[in-house]
């Protein structure tokens, strides 16, 4: 079932991002092909086919381009941009070649989307032509990018699922060997009869939660050893116990397919198990570089302790105010 949400979120994601795509296509939002005229301020030759410009442009010049919507975050009426070029040159005057846009704070939300795609997220990729007349103020740049096609179908399909998937990879072996440890660690506890120990600790705890499950019958049994197993962090051996525990529950249960007071307590109380030793977060903060992954035991230990009496005086308070009949 859960593989069967997964995979619709997946497809949810997908769907929207091609919707996305399309009314940008539609709009011609990053007008794909168009020349974006700019004023050449400054330029420094700096190698036979490199140069460093500075150009200006306005922002009424992006609003005529760009559409007065997409130029909001503009807050300068005049932009002073930096771009670096390898360009080719002719006789008279005339350049053509590859640009680097660089993207500041100060640049429209639009260009930032561009550089995502059209460069590295600091700077836009393009094409440029421009040609020097006597003076160099009278020079004019037109910025001609490649075509933003499919943004964020490309951000959902390789930042998203590809990289995340990478990710996920990559932590569920960091995860190998604290897990291992950990789990061995309790597995040892357990063939050491600990778990029987603990069990037989909370049964006097136990006859007062379920005043409705007779102290001796096998239900109470399964419960005391599912919360034993979880507060040991034995997560797979917790699971088949809290089955067998609902079974038994199940047996006394004067209406089948009717949740027990019992039952309902049972599941709060696994659902807000205290665990001892939280080995999956201790495993991710130290497959993630945590300089001390372990130091969280006594704030998380005290935080589900927290959670579990919450919990219990609320499944209480609901059993007294509303009765199962």
């Amino acid at each position: 079932m859960l593989n069967w949400i997964w995979m619709g979120l997946i497809g949810i994601a997908v769907f929207v991002a091609v919707g996305r795509d399309i009314g940008e296509l539609s709009n011609d939002r990053f007008r794909n092909g168009g020349q974006l005229t700019f004023t050449v301020a400054d330029a420094k030759t700096t190698s036979p086919d490199h140069e460093l410009l500075t150009i200006v442009t306005t922002k009424s010049e992006l609003v005529r381009f760009y559409g007065e919507e997409e130029m909001k975050s503009v807050k300068e009426d005049t932009l002073s941009l930096p771009i670096e070029t390898v360009v080719k040159s002719d006789a008279v005057g005339s350049f053509v070649g590859t640009a680097n846009l660089a993207v500041n704070d100060g640049a429209p939300s639009l260009w930032k989307d561009m550089s995502a795609v059209l460069g590295d997220g600091k700077k836009i990729t393009g094409k440029v032509s421009y040609t020097k007349g006597d003076s160099l103020t009278k020079g004019v740049l037109s910025f001609i990018p490649d075509p933003v096609r499919f943004r964020i179908l490309g951000k959902v399909g390789n930042d998203g699922i590809i990289k995340m998937a990478e990710t996920s990879v990559t932590l569920a072996l960091g995860l190998i060997g604290i897990m291992a440890f950990w789990l061995g660690m309790m597995k040892i506890a357990e063939a050491a009869g600990l778990v029987t120990i603990l069990a037989k600790l909370a049964k006097p705890l136990m006859v007062r939660l379920f005043p409705d499950v007779p102290p001796e019958h096998p239900a109470m049994g399964a419960m005391l050893s599912n919360m034993a197993a979880n507060f040991l962090g034995l997560s797979n051996a917790a699971t088949p116990l809290g089955l067998k525990a609902m079974e038994e529950l199940n047996k006394l249960n004067p209406n089948p397919g009717t949740a027990t007071n019992a039952m309902c307590t049972f599941l709060t109380i696994n659902t807000s198990a205290i665990t001892l030793v939280p080995t999956t977060v201790i495993a991710v903060r130290a497959s993630l570089g945590s300089s001390n992954p372990t130091d969280i035991l006594l704030p998380t230990f005290l935080a589900a302790v927290i959670a579990l009496t919450c919990a219990v005086i609320f499944n209480r308070s609901i059993q007294r105010f509303f009765p199962v009949r």
